[in-house]
């Protein structure tokens, strides 16, 4: 893992990871408004299982399931970061919109670098915390702007609060998944597969339990839905990010993974343009001051 392809394949991996995010977070927006939270979570979990399972049977990766601490770490990080971070985030989203809730998503970083400290002993390096600071620095500028489609959600705080908990549950399910990778022998597609697993079982298991009725009028609002959008959003923002997100924890530190994961909102702004939005001055400086961390963080690998 100390190879100059091996130094690369994290942050790279992360990056994309975030690249999805964005793309599916503003598909989920819109092919899932007829979905609760909760639904949004299950459907998802349901579709991106089975892909996961195909690739690694096809791959040779697919593994039987042991019992040890890896095991139940990542069974345990998937349903605090999917099973809690994720319905959080869309709850978040239906009560703040994709802006603001990718807004509060940069909590994260901070929160998974301090976890991992206190939990792992696990420091960032000095220039990784100085490229960090320089990304975080970077999207702030871009996401402190708030746009005109934005001026008409109401900001409460119960969505706040939903965002501030995902942020959390997303830091400390990643920091439990790199000391999975780190300790014992796993690829990131198992442990993506067991993590998402995790999470959707234990979603339909509170679902069942607490609130069934969900569950039976989950087919009513799909047939609301925009079908194939929500199938795109779910192929990149959860089988392909989630792939990509344990490649990135396989490789960097659970704060750095999580500071270029919090990039989602740079890479709306080239998709804006690509919609024929235009972009502001601020908007451009915050992305530049955001790339020259990544360009600092590459060179120095």
């Amino acid at each position: 893992m100390e190879t100059p392809t091996a130094t690369i394949i994290g942050p790279l991996a992360a990056l994309t990871a975030a690249l999805f995010w964005a793309l599916a977070t503003l598909l989920y927006s819109q092919a899932g408004s007829y979905l609760s939270a909760a639904q949004l979570n299950l459907v998802k979990g349901i579709v991106a299982c089975p892909l996961l399972v195909l690739v690694g049977w096809f791959s040779g990766q697919l593994l039987a399931i042991e019992g040890n601490l890896a095991t139940y770490l990542l069974l345990a990080s998937g349903v605090i970061g999917i099973t809690l971070g994720d319905t959080l985030y869309f709850a978040a989203l239906r009560r703040l919109g994709p802006w603001h809730t990718m807004l509060l998503e940069y909590l994260a970083p901070p929160f998974a670098a301090l976890l991992a400290w206190m939990l792992l002993a696990q420091g960032m390096r000095w220039f990784e915390v100085m490229a960090a600071l320089v990304i975080i620095s970077g999207i702030f500028v871009v996401i402190s702007e708030k746009p005109k489609s934005a001026e008409l959600v109401q900001i409460n705080l119960s969505g706040i609060a939903a965002g501030i908990g995902a942020a959390l549950c997303q830091a400390l399910g990643l920091v439990m998944s790199f000391h999975a990778l780190q300790e014992f022998e796993m690829s990131p597609l198992n442990a993506a597969l067991l993590r998402l697993l995790a999470g959707t079982f234990a979603l339909t298991i509170a679902l069942l339990l607490l609130k069934p009725s969900l569950i039976q009028s989950t087919r009513s609002a799909l047939r609301h839905t925009s079908i194939p959008w929500l199938l795109v959003a779910i192929v990149m923002g959860t089988f392909l990010a989630i792939w990509l997100q344990q490649t990135a924890i396989a490789y960097i530190n659970p704060g750095l993974a999580q500071t270029l994961l919090a990039t989602a909102p740079l890479w709306l702004i080239p998709i804006q343009w690509l919609r024929g939005q235009p972009l502001s001055a601020r908007s451009i400086v915050g992305a530049l001051i955001a790339v020259s961390g990544i360009a600092l963080l590459f060179g120095i690998q």
